[in-house]
């Protein structure tokens, strides 16, 4: 039965033979075919081919590459007055703003630079603790792959000068990017570190409901504190007097 076992999940995750080290030039050169791939054929056989290329040298080069390509696509938002990413930045949760915690264009930068080292922080970590087999440079590698591309789509259509019914176009079609974009991560993991369907999903998930969680606390303190602000509370009198109560006139 174990050797069963064995052969069921060496067919589902096949090992492929290690790949010698290229030049970090032509390394770089493969980047473009490489992004096609990944999001135009996405499966967890496609991932683990182009997992085996993972180094550091076009894991720094590609970290690099998100940073200019995220601060130049904000900055442009940021120049071009009527940019649908202006309206993402006056999104409201109730009554808080997330992106006015920060001025344009660093709210743009700081949110997708943090959802990239968020995620992989907290998946790698994950991953492990659930008998992950994959190494972090693997999952660097392969997480930026699906990442830079859809970083760059996004942040292009969000530089289209929009009002009205095609703002709600292009931001639902930034969002569906988005989740694709979580969806490619449950396949990394899968690739990675040959985890399930579900526990890829799971780890993938956490951020999200977290988040989802704290921003509902937030709005709630909020909304019942202004709920609050019109109500006088009087304390009862146990004999001491309370410091609320009215001073009854006294008699001439």
């Amino acid at each position: 039965m174990k050797q069963i076992m064995d052969n069921r999940e060496h067919n589902i995750f096949p090992e492929s033979a290690p790949v010698p080290s290229p030049p970090l030039v032509r390394a770089i050169s493969q980047l473009p075919r490489q992004y096609l791939i990944v999001i135009t054929h996405p499966s967890v056989m496609t991932l683990r081919k182009e997992r085996d290329w993972a180094r550091w040298g076009i894991v720094i080069v590609q970290l690099l590459m998100l940073v200019i390509i995220t601060v130049a696509l904000n900055w442009l938002g940021h120049l071009i007055p009527s940019a649908a990413l202006h309206t993402i930045a006056t999104f409201y949760i109730g009554s808080l703003s997330p992106f006015s915690l920060l001025p344009a264009p660093y709210n743009g930068i700081v949110f997708i630079l943090a959802t990239f080292l968020i995620g992989l922080g907290t998946a790698y970590p994950f991953s492990r603790l659930l008998k992950g087999q994959g190494r972090f440079v693997e999952h660097t590698f392969v997480l930026l792959l699906v990442t830079i591309p859809l970083v760059t789509i996004s942040g292009a259509l969000l530089l289209i000068p929009a009002t009205g019914t095609l703002v709600t176009v292009l931001i639902s079609v930034v969002g569906a990017l988005f989740l694709y974009r979580m969806i490619l991560h449950v396949l990394t993991m899968m690739a990675v570190h040959h985890l399930s369907a579900e526990r890829a999903t799971l780890i993938v998930l956490i951020i999200p409901i977290l988040l989802a969680l704290i921003a509902l606390i937030i709005l709630l303190i909020a909304t019942l504190g202004h709920g609050l602000d019109g109500f006088d509370f009087d304390l009862p009198d146990f004999g001491g007097g309370s410091k609320n109560s009215k001073k009854k006139p006294q008699k001439a």
